[in-house]
């Protein structure tokens, strides 16, 4: 079994950095950059892009930690350490649902289509959940279910994560599989990984459909099913898991933005069918006898 070293952040000049952070950055710089290339694309000056980042970045991560410091109550948590976001502890629907709240004000301030302006940002948003869930790596967190099985403890399947880093369910898991939680380390699921990969192929999905759709709305329904869709699944392998009640957070959220995706699609599909069906010129009405009456522009009619 081939364990990765991991270390997470360097030293320079008697400061720590941790690569969490860098990949937190790079991946909103790399969100500048796609929103800044589809805003041309879409009729916006570029310059918005900018607006919303500045907008976003610190309403996300406030939104991700308090999601994470609301769900996690026996943390003991101090102010000081609440602002210590370098060491994990973020809730990325938390972070989405905070930054689209404000992208929507300042959309309605501006006067800009709320719907254009997130299918404009979801495939950014998803190809910057695909680089930084490479964060979780370095921080050994985010992992799935244990891996007993000796041909399946190889990465990217699975990850080694040392026990300092166990969550209390991973340790439970390492108890009664080993007999004793006091081990150097255990492979679990690379659910971090997983949804990675996931996001990336998210994110062509999701740009092509940008280039390739006017309707407004779709991306982002796209982006609710297809993201939802993988959460849904992979958080139930996680054991680090939030819950209310019994039941898993992101969990239930990701239930919703399944359901919310949908609805919406179903109402573009039939909004679409019923426009495509009039561009005969016909209007077609049906009357309390089951006879369809077919209305042109002209006022005239045929049964």
């Amino acid at each position: 079994m081939n364990k990765l070293l991991i270390i997470d952040g360097f030293t320079i000049f008697g400061l720590n950095v941790k690569f969490y952070g860098i990949l937190m950055s790079l991946a909103f710089i790399v969100g500048v950059l796609i929103v800044s290339k589809l805003a041309k694309q879409k009729g916006f000056d570029s310059s918005i892009a900018f607006d919303l980042v500045l907008i976003a970045f610190p309403l996300a991560i406030i939104g991700a930690r308090l999601n994470y410091v609301l769900f996690t109550p026996n943390n003991n948590w101090t102010f000081l350490s609440i602002l210590q976001v370098w060491n994990g502890g973020l809730m990325i629907y938390g972070g989405v649902l905070f930054a689209a709240i404000g992208i929507a004000v300042y959309c309605k301030i501006k006067k800009y289509s709320i719907f254009k302006v997130f299918d404009m940002i979801a495939p950014a948003l998803i190809l910057g959940q695909a680089i930084g869930r490479w964060g979780n790596f370095f921080n050994q967190e985010a992992y799935g279910s244990l891996v007993t099985n000796t041909g399946l403890q190889w990465f990217p399947f699975s990850v080694y994560i040392e026990s300092p880093h166990f969550t209390t369910e991973a340790s439970n898991q390492v108890l009664n599989h080993y007999g004793t939680s006091l081990i150097d380390g255990a492979w679990f699921n690379a659910t971090f990984f997983y949804e990675s990969i996931w996001c990336l192929g998210g994110f062509f999905l999701l740009y092509w459909l940008n280039k390739k759709t006017d309707q407004i709305g779709l991306v982002a329904a796209t982006y609710f099913v297809y993201y939802g869709l993988e959460r849904f699944f992979v958080e139930m392998l996680r054991t680090d898991s939030l819950y209310l009640g019994s039941i898993k957070v992101s969990v239930l959220i990701s239930g919703i933005l399944i359901l919310t995706g949908l609805a919406y699609l179903i109402y573009i599909f039939i909004k679409h069918k019923k426009s495509h069906s009039n561009q005969n010129g016909y209007l077609i009405k049906v009357k309390n006898d089951g006879l369809k009456t077919e209305v042109d522009v002209n006022n005239n009619t045929k049964e």
